[in-house]
């Protein structure tokens, strides 16, 4: 991973001098396994383990070794030989194979960084969950399809995107449980070379147990469900980035990203506050994808062992955990910095025009309609016919709609016409209605007739003063937001 978006710690634990130091623990795990088992005195363990731990490894040694055998493991053992005499080395790495020193050590590194991801992973649920509480009575405009919807609280959308990534952390943990096992089985897995009982003291001294039913290698099926998750992460990460990318879009945003005093959007444009922190974290998506991807690639296998899965392995699970906290680092000061506008929301709402509640109106009509005999249908297309009258256009705009402007003097006339124009008093389906003024559409089958009908239905119905209070409460944003508690409750535990 280059530098930019490279996490020191994720970097030091997959280093060669952590690696290398972890196949010595395992080495020294072994021998030590062997003491208690009888096999090797006590004596000779500590003259290996005082001897390899005061002589640090000399990793340009085995880098050098390396280039000449072709065999980072075999390097290693080579270079750790060079400082024990004759009579103790055949104990060092005996009757193993190369996978039986670098699955734990492995299995340690992926342990290692997963207690890295879920550290950052902790902050960030706590930080959206007080976003979520902050902003509880926020009221918005909730959209499906691109469309606005129906009423929500900002506050609530924070809690989906909570609720999400605790789906993912609950993948995750799954996933974890299968770095308890490990394998010290030899070169095919069937213990030519290390018993049972020494594989499983060995790999208790280390914090595992033996996965039975190994190759040389443990099957990387193992492995893959913990890609999986964490690429999982990193997409719900993006989902969250997208949600505030669409709000922040030009013209009247109701949340943007932190936007720094001296930070520039664009070098051509000064009025720019480009997306780019919400932008990266779906390019690291895209990232965390293709590694997990390269991770699941890694599952066949040439019967008991081929070594093509080394490659990526080096490659791909440390840059797929600089990713995964990367996009955590990122979303957290994304969310701790948020600016979000309940005015500009509420405004939205206003601008809605009444349809923000044509769900709950369609079904308290379909209710008072029935002893006038109104259908469902009529009644859906009551409220739609409705939302087409007050979002009408003036005639000054359907006038440019149907002739746009022929030349650029034409379009700045325009223009000009439009900035000096006020515009329209705001209508809303909530009047309309109990006013019974409904109106035919172009683009609605609603004859005058119908329209007609309707008005003097909708007249009668609201004559009565319990369907009129009852017809204003649902336009309330108390009303249309009043079983959100239950999922605070569910989720947050708030009262």
């Amino acid at each position: 991973m280059i530098k930019r978006y490279e996490d020191s710690e994720i970097a030091m634990i997959w280093s060669d001098e952590n690696k290398l130091n972890l196949w010595q623990k395992t080495e020294l795990a072994v021998i030590k396994a062997r003491v208690k088992l009888g096999y090797v005195s006590q004596e000779i363990f500590n003259k290996i383990s005082k001897i390899l731990l005061k002589t640090p490894i000399d990793l340009d040694w085995w880098k050098k070794r390396d280039n000449e055998i072709h065999h980072d493991l075999q390097a290693f053992i080579d270079e750790r030989l060079r400082f024990l005499s004759i009579d103790l080395q055949r104990f060092l790495h005996e009757r193993m194979t190369s996978y039986d020193t670098e699955e734990p050590a492995f299995s340690q590194m992926l342990k290692k960084s997963l207690s890295r991801v879920h550290d950052f992973f902790s902050e960030l649920m706590q930080d959206i969950a007080k976003l979520a509480l902050h902003y509880r009575y926020t009221i918005m405009n909730a959209r499906t399809h691109g469309q606005e919807a129906e009423l929500q609280s900002f506050g609530k959308r924070c809690l989906t995107w909570y609720r999400e990534l605790q789906v993912d952390l609950d993948n995750l943990k799954r996933a974890e449980k299968n770095l308890c096992f490990s394998k010290l089985s030899g070169a095919v897995g069937n213990y030519g070379g290390i018993d049972p009982e020494l594989e499983k003291e060995a790999l208790k001294i280390l914090g595992f147990k033996p996965f039975y039913g190994a190759t040389q290698i443990i099957p990387r099926a193992v492995f893959a469900p913990i890609a999986q998750a964490l690429a999982q992460i990193v997409s719900t990460l993006n989902k969250i980035a997208i949600d505030v990318r669409l709000g922040a879009r030009s013209g009247r945003a109701i949340c943007q990203e932190p936007f720094a005093k001296k930070q520039k959007g664009s070098s051509k444009m000064p009025h720019k506050k480009n997306t780019i922190s919400t932008e990266q974290t779906e390019g690291m998506a895209r990232m965390a994808n293709k590694f997990f991807q390269m991770i699941m690639d890694n599952i066949p296998t040439w019967e008991e062992r081929s070594i093509e899965q080394s490659c990526v392995e080096r490659v791909a699970w440390p840059d797929l955990f600089h990713v995964v906290v990367r996009s955590i680092k990122v979303m957290t000061k994304i969310l701790t910095g948020l600016r979000v506008y309940p005015d500009v929301m509420i405004q939205e709402i206003i601008e809605s025009r009444g349809c923000y509640a044509a769900g709950e109106a369609k079904e308290v009509l379909r209710e008072l309609g029935v002893e006038f005999g109104l259908t469902s249908e009529e009644a859906y297309r009551i409220i739609q016919l409705a939302a087409f009258n007050v979002f009408r256009s003036t005639k000054m705009a359907q006038e440019i709609r149907e002739s746009p402007p022929t030349s650029l003097i034409e379009a700045d006339s325009w223009f000009e016409k439009f900035k000096n124009t006020s515009p329209p008093p705001v209508d809303s389906i909530q009047e309309i209605i109990i006013e019974a003024r409904i109106e035919t559409s172009e683009d609605l089958e609603a004859t005058d007739y119908d329209v007609q009908r309707w008005n003097s239905v909708l007249s009668k119905i609201f004559q009565n003063q319990e369907n009129l209070l009852r017809w204003n409460q649902i336009f309330l944003p108390s009303y249309l937001l009043r079983n959100e508690t239950r999922l605070f409750q569910e989720v947050l535990g708030a009262k």
